[in-house]
């Protein structure tokens, strides 16, 4: 109540200062109509006083200039009103359908492999428990999900070096067609060659975190943070739609087979390379200019474009890529292999867990001493001087940006347990076949949808602040995780549909805001910013779908209570990560969208300021000519920024 008074007593102050600031402005006119009125009023006196005229004229000139004085107020009324109308220049007319033509063209080149990625991401769900069965690998199922998010995670600071270093079109159609190879040996794979099954999901998610990240960064190439935030909403909209009808398209095909579940991304595929290369390839960034290429301009023969690629593959850090991708890799192992179930797990405290755990972990201690070790200046930035950090350390030095971090963490465990869960729950609990298991996970869609429209409403109009909806989408998946898993417990049907609706608007209500909070904060860190955030929501749903399945492999059972009360303590283990969600978001700052195209920032815990009265907004820009490096993260200028944006995708030759 008293942050709604604080609120309420700013708005009325603002009110106050605008309507100061309107008479101010409006004032000097009023001037000079009374200066007006009052001449008018002497010329009057000075033909009555030489007495030329009338009774009848005196008392039509008196009723003149009441007239007059009366419709004054009016006539000022309407000039105000009139000045509100803002009346476009030919220049910003053409700019208006320029920025559309680019939107238009954004959607429709980047919406088939994004619409492709979200797909191949859920589409197995329904069909899991058949593919276990058909390759008699039930307690290893949780490998086909497992192994596609895992590499989803791990890839994707690497696509965002490559989509800097080799340009958006070369970085974007390289994804698309590993996609395309993964989904081709799934789709082949005999059901005796479990692991190439494993080799086809894993690849498939390489090409997922190339699409992902490069579609993200695209969308913020060439925009302002408003036109960014109602371009990255409309695909949170289109990933919601892909996210949701994958099961529901995996259970129906999986009636036919399960193969057509990967069978069908392979046209989606040939389209999706197809519509970039006609429709976007000319508004795309080329590579980035780097100044070690300086000495080969100009020249084009075949051992300096081999030369060029050799200077450019330098920059790529290969040792913090394979030290992040075995300490994360080894650490979901362990986490996938510990239990105490009758599942064909390891113990707890068996070498087979506990060895790939302390390894795992160590490596991860391991990568961040390197990155850190990797800012300019340090040890093995000396070393390396070409290569360039998979994850810039200044961005986690920001209270905000670990925050938001922990929101698409928790962003990605809520909806992975949702979309692969509930299908356990359908086809174990409630004895449905797959493509009724997929069509019950409709009841996610309209949540997801009405989230993510719910935030490009409160980013575009009001109030314009991206901390309303990421705290009010927290809330939601919080408390629908937590009463989902009690409904899931009493097997209440309708409960559960109305848990999944609202979990499903958490999930969709902070898709957008968390990456236009973040790009506020650092105008000119598009590609590394997209890039943690891109990384945090597969990676957390990579980590949930881990801890479910230990928990599921520990109180596993088929048909009966034991898989409903598995599938409850599943949820019970994720409901603590929901709620820190919700307490990280109250330390959140807060961003400004404004209309003119620029923005405002506090830094600080913005509730806590709004209590205190003691939030100083930073006015920022981004977008357009800024597009490259309006201010990078302390200090740190992209070389050739300027210049690359210049060269758009007619950069040089790699």
């Amino acid at each position: 109540m008293f942050l709604a008074y604080r609120f309420a007593r700013r708005k009325y102050k603002e009110h106050q200062a605008a309507k100061a600031s309107e008479q101010h402005q409006y004032q000097p006119q009023l001037d000079q109509d009374g200066a007006a009125q009052q001449q008018q009023q002497q010329q009057q006196g000075e033909a009555q006083h030489e007495g030329a005229s009338t009774s009848g004229q005196k008392a039509a000139a008196i009723d003149y200039s009441v007239q007059q004085r009366v419709s004054e107020p009016a006539t000022t009324e309407t000039t105000f009103k009139e000045s509100k109308v803002t009346v476009l220049t030919p220049e910003e007319k053409v700019d208006k359908k320029r920025r559309m033509v680019y939107r238009l063209k954004v959607v429709f080149g980047l919406s088939m492999p994004f619409m492709l990625q979200a797909l191949d991401t859920t589409i197995v769900a329904a069909a899991l428990p058949t593919i276990a069965a058909e390759f008699n690998s039930v307690s290893q199922q949780n490998w086909v999900i497992s192994s596609f998010n895992l590499t989803a995670a791990a890839f994707l600071p690497f696509w965002a070096q490559a989509a800097d270093i080799f340009g958006r079109h070369f970085a974007i159609q390289a994804t698309i067609i590993l996609m395309l190879i993964g989904s081709a040996i799934c789709t082949g794979a005999p059901t005796s060659a479990f692991p190439a099954l494993l080799v086809g999901r894993a690849l498939q998610g390489v090409g997922c975190a190339g699409v992902n990240i490069c579609v993200r960064t695209i969308l913020a190439d060439k925009v302002s943070l408003a036109d960014y935030s109602l371009n990255w909403s409309l695909f949170a909209i289109i990933s919601a739609v892909g996210y949701t009808i994958g099961p529901i398209v995996g259970g129906y095909l999986t009636v036919s087979s399960w193969r057509w579940c990967f069978a069908i991304n392979l046209p989606v595929a040939v389209v999706a390379i197809v519509a970039v290369v006609f429709i976007l390839r000319s508004e795309l960034l080329g590579p980035q200019p780097l100044p070690e290429l300086q000495e080969f301009e100009g020249r084009n023969e075949r051992g300096d474009r081999r030369a060029r690629l050799l200077v450019r593959l330098g920059t790529i850090d290969f040792v913090g890529q394979l030290l992040f991708l075995f300490g994360l890799g080894l650490f979901i192992l362990a986490l996938t292999w510990a239990g105490t179930g009758s599942a064909g797990t390891y113990r707890w405290g068996s070498a087979q867990v506990l060895a790939p755990l302390i390894v795992g972990a160590l490596l991860t201690v391991v990568w961040f001493a390197y990155e850190y070790s990797m800012t300019p200046g340090r040890a093995m930035a000396r070393v390396f001087p070409r290569q360039r950090p998979m994850m810039p350390w200044v961005l986690f030095q920001k209270k905000d940006i670990s925050i938001l971090f922990v929101v698409n963490f928790c962003n990605g465990m809520c909806l992975y347990a949702v979309m692969y869960f509930m299908d356990y729950y359908f086809q174990y609990v409630r004895g449905q076949s797959a493509s009724d298991a997929g069509t019950s996970l409709l009841y996610f869609l309209p949540g997801l949808a009405a989230g993510a429209y719910g935030s490009m409403f409160m980013l575009n109009r009001v109030p314009r602040q991206t901390i309303y909806p990421l705290l009010l989408g927290s809330l939601s998946a919080a408390a629908a995780i937590t009463v989902l898993a009690i409904a899931i417990e009493k097997n209440n049907i309708n409960l559960v549909y109305g848990m999944m609706a609202l979990a499903g608007f958490g999930v969709g209500s902070r898709m957008s805001p968390s990456t236009t909070h973040g790009l506020a904060h650092f105008p000119g860190s598009t590609a590394q910013i997209t890039c943690v955030f891109a990384f945090a929501q597969p990676f957390g749903g990579a980590v949930g779908m881990t801890l479910m399945s230990a928990v599921w492999n520990n109180k596993l059972g088929h048909y009966d209570d034991f898989a409903k009360s598995a599938i409850t303590y599943s949820y019970y283990a994720i409901i603590p990560f929901m709620w820190l969600c919700v307490i990280a978001c109250l330390f959140l700052g807060n961003v400004w969208i404004l209309k003119s195209g620029g923005h405002e920032i506090v830094t600080g815990v913005y509730f806590w300021g709004a209590i205190r009265g003691s939030n100083v907004k930073e006015t920022r820009i981004r977008g357009g000519d800024h597009d490259w490096a309006t201010k990078q993260p302390e200090g740190e200028q992209v070389a050739g920024a300027s210049e690359h944006k210049k060269r758009g995708n007619a950069g040089e030759q790699v």
